[in-house]
């Protein structure tokens, strides 16, 4: 066993010393830690950490490589002897107080120090009063004779521990970082989260267990695309009782391939016995769940909303609420309020009667539910007065509301917004970007505006990602008239889309003339912070969710092209 205590401290290099009398030195301390049997001798006088190995030069090269090992500094060091992890297994050993916890055998023309590629540009060396003398000599004879048991006895664990503790390691990419790209970056995973280099190799005192190496490959990770509007896929609605199971599983494992890793299930408005069916069994597939996408919660859409804009809602199922929050507690049943409430969104109309008083309730009885401002007639003062009692967000702006008028803006005037000016600030708001809902003339305004506040949402149907052209939305019957354009049967009411959320990113970059990486915050990190999730999901920060999406085949001359390569969900490749 090695020992633990502080070695003495080496003698002071004479004034004048000679090249010879050092050489002499430095032999008869590798002597000693080859003849002792437990402890390690005092380190010698540092000298320079070899930048290069010259591997046609062995045997000048043992002797820089004892000079290496003899001189890392520091108290926790991951030493490495084959830093690159691609070719070969990687051979690594630990100074932890002092002790050797674990060495594979080391190569002796592959030395390195692995912390020099994690945490900066070149060696690191750190001085340190109880650093120890390490040789190769000391590696061979004190580790090396049975490399199979040299791994602590702690280390051991099941295959499932093993799975669930895998480290992995994305290198040679660039990656979308809290909303900016970083260039030429590494992304680690471990765990199902994103992790920070730095405290995992002095937490775990190992390398990966899995490199993916995009050299020569022109690649961005960039968080799972988040929809926060989406009533139904696949041909399922989620508003049908009858298959809202199916519906959840079907849905959240056929949205990965568009590199959709999280969603909000959306009900229309509908009968209070839908709401008390639906959002319990919602409830319980809320979280995560291997190969499929998370259910956030559901946000209810309706049904208190102003009749002249219903859309493509029940006339016949829309509610006032003159009594408040308790109308709203009676439509939505039990779930609203339990202490893992089913709902994340509710979209209202803020004229309706009692809702001032019902929004500011419900904020206070759960900060957690965002109330949004839709399908309303509401004037620019009444949708003030309601984010002043807690409204955050405008749901698909521009679509089922008042417009934009020079004398009275409507909702889409709360965009403009400050809290300098009004004592409000400005809401985040869903934006269709189809190119059949709103113009892309309408579409650049609104974010130029506030592009922080832009979130891509799809607003699909059961029609999306299915052949045919009858489907149903809640209690109506819709038919899709074109590709990207679906109507309430009969009239010309728009009725959801159809369309995915790569489609729409790429419609943002070419509508406003955006970047790719700020198209892609509109459906990442804008939803997350709009329904207070940022410290889990859209960023790829530590210890966030190891939720994220490959891009490749870009094109210089459109900036909008890319494709999904691969999608990993809790940081799992996902298999379609």
């Amino acid at each position: 066993m090695l020992s633990s205590q502080p070695p003495p401290t080496a003698p002071a290099t004479k004034p004048g010393s000679s090249k010879k009398s050092r050489n002499k030195k430095k032999k008869a301390a590798a002597a000693a830690a080859r003849n002792k049997s437990s402890d390690i001798s005092s380190p010698p006088v540092p000298a320079p950490v070899p930048a290069s190995f010259d591997f046609a030069n062995k045997s000048a090269e043992a002797e820089k490589m004892r000079s290496f090992f003899a001189n890392i500094k520091r108290d926790s060091v991951l030493v490495s002897a084959n830093a690159d992890y691609v070719h070969t297994k990687p051979s690594f050993g630990f100074l932890t107080n002092h002790q050797l916890h674990a060495v594979l055998p080391v190569l002796e023309s592959r030395p390195a120090l692995l912390s020099d590629r994690i945490f900066s540009q070149g060696p690191r060396p750190v001085d340190h009063p109880f650093s120890v003398q390490i040789t190769l000599d000391t590696l061979k004879e004190k580790m090396l004779a049975s490399p199979q048991t040299m791994e602590p006895e702690d280390a051991l664990m099941s295959e499932a521990e093993a799975a669930a503790e895998k480290i992995t390691k994305f290198t040679n990419c660039d990656v979308l970082r809290n909303g900016k790209i970083v260039k030429d970056e590494t992304l680690w995973v471990r765990g199902g989260k994103i992790v920070d280099p730095a405290s995992l190799f002095y937490e775990t005192e190992r390398g990966p267990d899995e490199i993916v190496d995009f050299k020569g490959r022109k690649t961005l990770i960039v968080p799972g695309f988040i929809d926060i509007q989406l009533n139904g896929y696949f041909g399922y609605d989620f508003a049908d009782t009858d298959k809202i199971e199916e519906s959840l599983d079907v849905v959240s494992r056929g949205l990965l391939k568009y590199g959709v890793t999280s969603f909000c299930p959306t009900l229309v408005s509908s009968p209070a016995e839908v709401y008390h069916d639906v959002l319990p069994k919602i409830a319980l597939r809320k979280g995560k769940r291997s190969g499929h996408a998370e259910v956030l919660g559901a946000h209810i859409e309706g049904p208190f909303l102003a009749p002249p804009k219903k859309g493509a809602h029940d006339k016949y199922t829309l509610k006032s609420c003159p009594n408040g929050y308790q109308d709203m507690l009676d439509c939505y049943g039990p779930s609203l309020e339990a202490a893992d409430s089913a709902v994340q969104i509710i979209t209202v109309a803020s004229e309706v009667e009692g809702m001032h008083t019902c929004i500011y309730e419900l904020k206070q009885r759960n900060k957690n539910i965002v109330v949004s401002l839709g399908h309303t007639q509401a004037r620019f003062k009444d949708a003030e007065a309601a984010l002043n009692c807690g409204a955050t967000m405008i749901t698909h702006l521009f679509n089922a509301m008042e417009p934009f008028h020079h004398r009275d803006p409507g909702p889409v005037g709360l965009i403009g917004c400050s809290l300098t000016s009004s004592g409000v600030d400005k809401p985040y708001y869903g934006i269709i970007a189809d190119g059949v809902h709103a113009d892309p003339a309408s579409v650049r305004i609104a974010y130029v505006a506030h592009p922080d506040g832009c979130i891509l949402v799809t607003d699909a149907i059961a029609a999306a990602g299915m052949e045919g052209d009858v489907f149903s939305l809640g209690t109506m019957t819709v038919r899709r008239i074109s590709e990207v354009e679906v109507v309430i049967d009969g009239t010309n009411t728009l009725a959801g889309s159809v369309v995915t959320m790569p489609y729409c990113i790429k419609n943002l970059v070419r509508f406003t003339g955006c970047t790719l990486a700020q198209a892609i915050n509109a459906a990442t990190i804008a939803p997350a912070t709009s329904i207070g999730i940022s410290d889990r999901k859209g960023t790829l920060m530590p210890n966030t969710d190891a939720d994220f999406v490959i891009l490749d085949e870009f094109d210089e001359m459109d900036p909008s092209a890319f494709s999904i390569a691969d999608v990993y969900v809790n940081g799992e490749k996902v298999q379609f």
